[in-house]
């Protein structure tokens, strides 16, 4: 490609990519180029006609969640239209219990918004949690608590010290206390693991099962200390579980006709060898076939940490003590075989029985009985590099075209799974190819004691989908973790990926970074390029939607929420009739 200059250049095309993008033309008014080294934009926001032709199913990432675009859709209104939104299932959330075929379905916003539907079922199996549960829903729709979880999506670990920030944690602060235990954040809540902390939050095996395993979706290993103050908000988050209609890629492509008609250039198939610097400050990247593209005023990464230090920059070009922690990052766990099947006929569960709306479940696990331990033993035989035995298998299992018809062709459907998985690295390419068909077999076998009509004359196709396979995303190496960093308490947060790196700034100047190994971390949402744009502004002193009349933060991303949340009930109403 002949050489080209940008005001601001962008490595890689992945989600994350796109999103600081679009504020970078908009707010900043840059000429931006977007350069990938795949064949798609994207990234993790990756949907393929795959198991057969005609079924749709997400390559990676699938769930979405109503805090993920906020801001996008608060300063690109046009984004939702475009293709960026979210809708959800009957039931969100739940779990099949094999051994007394018992089930707990908790139902979304969209058709549950106060939760009093699922607090009828979890009473079933404990008053005490369904009374628990609708505190803990009123906490969560609540004003002072919602601005919290703003300031600790939205804002860059250095702002998070401002006075302001406190007072709104200590306005909060009674919701919490008022909720009961396992919510009151006090010594032993923080230091304790999310295995632990399910026991003192529920009374019911069932609900501790349906909270612990939607921990494990999150790429957070349950039995890891020092995480069980979220114990109760990723509780409390199962009713806002969303997919997006057509496919996860529909998101990119809304992300796409925004850059593209506001200018922005796109370069798929080429790979950056190196950031130039000069005099200690980024002017441009380099590619593979040596061509060199200038950038006026910034270049960003959206590689992971690795990549960053030790291939755009190079090890002589920082200090030993930060490359030596980039050495010591942890990327094993939250790998994944995440398969897609191809179906005549969506499966029926036995469970049914016991309430027929389980089999409108978006994230179901299927549970031998609701023992959360089975979960915890599941992570260790992860770690050791190991399959569990099937009495300690936890998948989660969903059916999108039960919800929207597009996934698959008419009268037919298309299911997936997701279910954690030893790292790539732990084996080799030969060995995958036999675990693929063996774990396919096994699944199907667990999958069948819950929903007899999984049978393979039920299944036109499959695709099979391993943390191997994850790593055609070079971002992903060496082991196919889908949040690319563990979420390890060092990990995670003002230390994610280092308390150097936090803040989106590198060593060079001018030089920035973000993307899932940057906090939030661990989903397809727009928390790290918003929050790096953010610092980039600061630096730059730039214009951004937050100075606006009208957008103080974080008041107008609470309101944003509240907008997506009416959407999702008067959608909800109008499917009823």
């Amino acid at each position: 490609m002949a050489d080209e200059t940008f005001d601001a250049v962008i490595v890689g095309g992945g989600n994350k990519a796109l999103f600081v993008a679009m504020y970078l033309q908009k707010y900043a008014g840059m000429s931006v180029g977007i350069f990938e080294r795949r064949h798609e934009i994207g990234g993790c926001l990756a949907t393929e006609e795959i198991a057969a032709p005609g079924f749709r199913g997400n390559t990676h990432a699938t769930i979405q969640l109503p805090f993920y675009y906020l801001p996008l859709w608060r300063d690109f209104p046009e984004f939702w239209d475009y293709g960026a939104k979210i809708d959800q299932h009957l039931c969100s959330d739940g779990a099949v219990f094999r051994k007394d075929q018992t089930c707990l379905a908790i139902y979304s916003e969209k058709y549950d918004m106060n939760q009093e539907r699922t607090a009828q079922e979890i009473a079933r199996f404990s008053e005490k949690d369904a009374e628990k549960w609708l505190r803990l829903r009123k906490m969560w729709l609540s004003r002072e608590f919602q601005q919290v979880q703003m300031d600790y999506f939205y804002l860059p670990a250095e702002d998070k010290v401002d006075p302001k920030v406190m007072e709104r944690q200590i306005a909060a602060y009674p919701l919490l206390v008022e909720v009961g235990a396992g919510v009151d954040p006090d010594s032993l809540v923080l230091a304790s693991p999310h295995s632990r902390n399910v026991k003192e939050l529920w009374e019911s095996p069932e609900l501790q099962y349906c909270n612990l395993r939607f921990v494990l979706s999150g790429a957070i290993d349950p039995t890891q200390p020092g995480q069980g103050q979220w114990t109760f908000g990723l509780a409390a988050m199962s009713p806002s579980i969303s997919f997006c209609p057509g496919g996860t890629h529909q998101v990119a492509h809304a992300a796409h006709k925004i850059l593209v008609r506001d200018g922005a250039q796109f370069f798929l198939g080429v790979e950056v060898e190196k950031v130039l610097i000069e005099n200690g400050e980024a002017r441009g990247i380099r590619l593979t076939d040596g061509t060199e593209v200038r950038a006026n005023k910034l270049v960003v990464s959206t590689l992971n940490p690795q990549q960053l230090i030790f291939d755009l920059i190079g090890r002589e070009n920082v200090e030993e003590k930060l490359a030596r922690r980039i050495e010591l990052l942890e990327t094993s766990f939250g790998c994944l075989m995440w398969y897609t099947f191809a179906l005549h006929e969506a499966p029926k569960y036995e469970a049914a029985a016991f309430n027929p709306d389980i089999n409108d479940t978006f994230w179901l696990g299927l549970a031998e009985d609701p023992d959360p331990d089975h979960i915890a033993r599941e992570t260790h035989y992860s770690r050791l590099g190991m399959f569990p035995p099937l009495e300690d298998f936890c998948p989660t299992v969903w059916c999108h075209s039960l919800a929207d018809p597009s996934y698959a062709p008419p009268g037919k459907h298309t299911a997936n799974n997701e279910q954690i998985a030893p790292p790539a690295s732990a084996f080799t390419e030969r060995e995958w190819l036999d675990i693929k068909k063996k774990y396919a077999e096994d699944l199907l076998t667990v999958w069948q004691r819950h929903a007899p009509n999984m049978t393979g004359d039920n299944i036109i196709g499959i695709d099979y989908n391993t943390p191997y396979d994850c790593l055609r995303m070079k971002n992903l190496a060496p082991d196919g973790v889908m949040a690319l960093l563990d979420r390890v308490t060092h990990q995670i947060e003002d230390k994610r990926p280092t308390p150097e790196l936090a803040n989106h700034r590198t060593p060079i100047k001018n030089l920035y970074a973000t993307g899932a190994a940057w906090h939030l971390g661990a989903n397809s949402g727009a928390t790290e390029s918003y929050n790096c744009y953010k610092i980039i502004a600061k630096d730059m002193n730039l214009p951004g939607p937050w100075q606006e009349p009208g957008k103080e933060e974080p008041e107008s991303l609470y309101q944003q929420w509240l907008m997506i949340l009416k959407k999702l009930e008067e959608s909800g109403k109008v499917a009823k009739k």
